[in-house]
């Protein structure tokens, strides 16, 4: 059986992380004593993930079989904050939950947009949920399309705790990054499993010495691969 690219993560083994979006900014400063900042181009998500000392010999080699496929960044796969693979208050899934027009909710959604506000922030509204769905700081929303037969992603964070009203809508919620403008209004925006599209950062990226139970550690870094 040939392997898919983007490819998803083993699901277990990671031990510390850290997921977190990154811009390049500029600042510079007035005669006067004002600083002002500028960013350049779309926010990336960085990602580090160290494998826990408690990794098992089937799943080190799986995180090992894992990397090698990745080819040190030429193939790219599905990153994502392994804390957080559902909103915070439905961390087991969706199971039970109905939306607000009539059907089981599974994660997808039926709509979104994106406006931005006069200060630049990112404000994102959401249908298709239950009523009185809960959204909490830092959960997260992914949007999915395909392009050329590849799938693509964008990933979006939560800034501020949100609830969907009696038509399951969440209306202006603050989110960083903002989704990209490339980002066609076909893409279907999800709530489980968020991901986005990632490629190693083989500089950063090490394997770690196999212990005599047949055991090698990790630390994996990589950078959002950004694509129209």
């Amino acid at each position: 059986m040939s392997l898919t690219f983007p490819r998803a993560m083993p699901l277990v083994g990671v031990g510390l992380q850290i997921f977190e979006p990154t811009q390049v900014g500029y600042e510079t400063a007035t005669a006067g004593g004002d600083t002002f900042g500028v960013v350049a181009g779309y926010p990336r998500w960085r990602a580090q993930w160290t494998l826990a000392s408690t990794l098992t010999d089937v799943q080190s080699d799986q995180w090992r079989a894992f990397l090698a496929s990745l080819k040190n960044g030429a193939r790219s796969f599905f990153g994502y904050d392994v804390q957080r693979p559902f909103p915070r208050l439905y961390a087991k899934g969706f199971a039970g939950l109905v939306r607000a027009g009539g059907g089981a909710f599974d994660g997808s959604l039926t709509s979104w947009s994106q406006s931005i506000a006069a200060d630049g922030q990112a404000l994102v509204t959401l249908g298709g949920l239950p009523a009185g769905f809960l959204l909490s700081v830092g959960d997260y929303a992914d949007l999915r399309w395909t392009t050329s037969g590849i799938q693509r992603r964008a990933l979006v964070r939560s800034l501020e705790d949100a609830v969907a009203d009696g038509s399951g809508i969440i209306a202006g919620v603050s989110v960083e990054p903002p989704i990209p403008a490339f980002v066609p209004g076909t893409a279907v925006a999800h709530l489980d499993n968020p991901s986005c599209v990632m490629r190693l950062d083989s500089s950063q990226t090490q394997v770690t010495e196999m212990d005599r139970r047949g055991r090698a550690g990790a630390r994996i870094a990589a950078l959002q691969d950004h694509h129209k």
